[in-house]
């Protein structure tokens, strides 16, 4: 780890820009349902943009061993208390109160369903087609949240993770039974659920849940050991193997590749097939310099607040072109609905990066720093116990 503070932020300027990219990727998708005139190629390519989820998984689990293996290099070992402390303090006032925002801003239709409320507040609501927000009439309590409560099962899992994956051998193959297992629980819930609920719900679950998406994470897990041997990507070439890695995700838009991994006999779904040239990605940014075309000051202030972002731009589409059609030209076609999509994508990303950046101020930063000093409190605490033994 890096000594000085100037050095760590030099190194680790890559880790802002990939939550940067991640959550642009992600309006980019959303918002293409709002021209449903969009040309197919282009929708097809803009809607790849799904998968900023899955560099988000990536950045999260890279993020986190940097952290871990930092605090057992400085202090001789992780706090595993206070590594749940700080996720706790950075995830949950935010996303609980995103929750009453939707409330307000779209009521669920058919009321109040207090089975959905406690399932998306306890980040288990991805694990059964009755908790699909596909099912009819289901009540989506938070839109998107799917990908916070896989995180959120990641983050319970990470200690051991951490503590047993401590080489690129072992972590390849975690990612191989991470893999297995996401095929062998995805035909069991098949074979469990293919003839009971509708067909949406169940791909949904398929795709959506923990056990698809963890390959991803633990492929995570070997791009961290691979950040170690710096030579691997020459920083000269890192912009254009970053440019390439992007071409490569990209080019998924034509590939048929099944929705999720075990489908149809295939080893791998959208989800892991998207996270191999994205992993390819975070190693290029690893070794970019500070100031390209993807590491940069706005990119990388966009990632800072990329969480607030990922929570209101849902709330951005609706209000934008969803309550203004006829401003943002959502029936547009051909050339005219490219361009009208490109003016709806500046306004949405400009709309959401502001009011993301009032409440990652009045919300988020409060309470990273409220988590701080309950840490900090703790730990003075367990000082005082020992020292009085």
């Amino acid at each position: 780890m890096a000594a000085n503070g100037r050095a760590e932020h030099l190194n680790f300027a890559y880790i802002d820009a990939l939550r940067g990219c991640a959550i642009l990727f992600v309006i980019t998708c959303h918002l293409t349902f709002s021209y449903p005139e969009l040309p197919y190629p282009v929708h097809r390519l803009t809607v790849l943009g799904w998968h900023g989820v899955q560099l988000f998984f990536l950045a999260s689990c890279v993020t986190l061993l940097l952290s871990w293996h930092g605090e057992v290099a400085r202090r001789g070992r992780a706090d595993i208390g206070a590594f749940f402390l700080r996720r706790v303090f950075r995830i949950l006032p935010a996303y609980y109160l995103g929750g009453l925002f939707y409330w307000w801003l779209d009521p669920p239709a058919h009321g109040f369903d207090l089975a959905q409320f406690l399932t998306a507040y306890g980040f288990v609501n991805l694990w059964h087609p009755l908790t699909a927000p596909t099912v009819m009439g289901q009540w989506s309590v938070i839109p998107g949240g799917w990908s916070v409560s896989v995180e959120f099962t990641f983050y319970a899992l990470f200690p051991l993770i951490a503590s047993f994956i401590t080489s690129l051998r072992r972590a390849i193959v975690f990612t191989l039974a991470a893999l297995l297992f996401a095929i062998l629980a995805n035909r069991v819930g098949f074979a469990l659920w293919g003839e009971r609920y509708s067909t949406r719900a169940v791909e949904d679950i398929l795709y959506f849940w923990f056990p698809n998406q963890l390959p991803v994470f633990a492929l995570g897990t070997m791009v961290f050991f691979l950040l170690r041997p710096a030579a691997i990507i020459p920083q000269r070439f890192a912009g254009a193997i970053a440019g390439l890695a992007l071409v490569g995700f990209f080019a998924l838009a034509w590939a048929a590749v099944p929705q999720w991994a075990g489908e149809a006999g295939w080893p791998i779904g959208h989800a892991q097939a998207a996270s191999l040239p994205l992993a390819l990605f975070v190693l290029a940014l690893s070794r970019a310099a500070p100031g390209g075309l993807f590491v940069n000051p706005l990119v990388a202030w966009v990632g800072k607040i990329s969480f607030s972002a990922y929570l209101i731009h849902y709330a951005a589409i609706e209000l934008l072109p969803g309550r203004f059609p006829q401003l943002f030209h959502t029936g547009a076609s051909g050339l005219a609905a490219i361009l009208a999509y490109a003016a709806g994508s500046l306004a949405v990303t400009g709309a959401t990066c502001l009011c993301a950046f009032c409440t990652y101020h009045v919300i988020e930063r409060p309470m990273i720093a409220l988590g701080r000093r309950l840490i900090n409190a703790r730990r003075a605490r367990l000082a005082a116990a020992m020292a009085g033994r």
